[in-house]
């Protein structure tokens, strides 16, 4: 094969049009009836006041041979949210790198070993990569990991003062009839956490980024229309995560903070730095390629206490970019 012949298929795999050979096999009934389950809503524990946001652990596919491969960065970041016990963990999307690939969910459950030992409470959102391959095999591995959603691609939940609404920001793979169903189920979602005497603060998550300076990927106009604009409507939401763009990036619209957090290990996107040329402006200072991270929310109450843990390169992890949101006083 030449080499533009090559980059030309490499780049279908990248998109995810092309299925490599170890992935042309479907999913037995049988592989995905004995796949591990994690802990779920009834195993948070009342007692642990920290939970943790990663996003974009995936490794980097073979075919993907340009990218930067970060299996030992990953190993460290998901070892290190173990370490620290959570009360739950919240994923923002591509846990692995094909949905519908047995090989890649049991690296996945193989690194996660210690989540399933601790009955760590793991609430994921559909990434894009969660649907790569056919789309049933993919959703059957996916849901069967975490039963405790209920074969629902959006759901919300409270937990102590919090609402957490994570919803569904793969568009393409949305009919028209899920994505007005979604839309309402949203909306309806922040009216009662906004109504709620017992709620101080909404926080939302999706996969694809309303906003961001990522050379790779691009803003989602649809996330902007369908989430961020209803968001902005209520008092109590504050804080919207996303992955996507493999990077750590944090902007400020009408006093709310959009996270943009992917730095669980999946190859680091290059951002745009100059003012000049950004889509919109990011108030976290940092290089073009950022560092591998989780984000932290602390505490309860008031104020909510938010951080970044960096992983440094000998192996330990700085806390980076905090602030706090204090609650609304009526």
């Amino acid at each position: 094969m030449r080499l533009g012949t090559t980059i030309w298929v490499a780049g279908l795999w990248a998109v995810g049009l092309l299925i490599p050979i170890d992935t042309l096999k479907a999913v037995s009934e049988n592989e995905i009836r004995n796949a591990p389950s994690y802990a779920g809503f009834a195993d948070i524990q009342a007692a642990r006041s920290r939970i943790i946001i990663v996003g974009d652990t995936q490794g980097t596919s073979h075919w993907e041979f340009w990218r930067e491969r970060n299996d030992r960065e990953r190993r460290l970041i998901v070892d290190e949210m173990i370490r620290r016990e959570p009360a739950f963990v919240i994923h923002l999307g591509d846990l692995t790198t094909r949905g519908s690939s047995t090989k890649h969910w049991q690296q996945f459950d193989d690194f996660h070993k210690g989540f399933r030992e601790k009955k760590i409470p793991y609430f994921p959102v559909l990434g894009n990569h969660e649907l790569y391959g056919t789309d049933k095999s993919a959703l059957e591995n996916y849901f069967k990991r975490f039963p405790h959603l209920g074969q629902k691609r959006w759901y919300s939940f409270p937990w102590r003062n919090i609402g957490f609404v994570l919803v569904d920001s793969n568009f393409s793979s949305l009919t028209k009839e899920q994505v007005g169903e979604q839309s309402r189920w949203y909306l309806g979602e922040l009216e009662e956490f906004e109504k709620n005497t017992e709620i101080d603060f909404i926080i939302v998550c999706c996969h694809q980024p309303p906003f961001t300076n990522s050379r790779v990927v691009r803003p989602s106009k649809e996330v902007q229309v369908n989430f961020v604009g209803p968001f902005l409507q209520f008092q109590k939401t504050c804080l919207f995560f996303s992955g996507h763009s493999h990077s750590y990036e944090r902007f400020q619209t009408e006093g709310k903070f959009f996270i943009v957090s992917g730095g669980g290990g999946g190859p680091r996107h290059q951002v745009i730095i100059d003012p000049r040329k950004q889509r919109t402006q990011d108030l976290f200072s940092g290089p073009e390629r950022r560092f591998f991270h989780f984000c932290e929310i602390k505490g309860y109450h008031d104020p909510l206490a938010f951080g970044v843990m960096r992983l440094e390169s000998d192996e330990t992890f700085t806390g980076v970019d905090p602030f706090v949101i204090p609650k609304i006083r009526r």
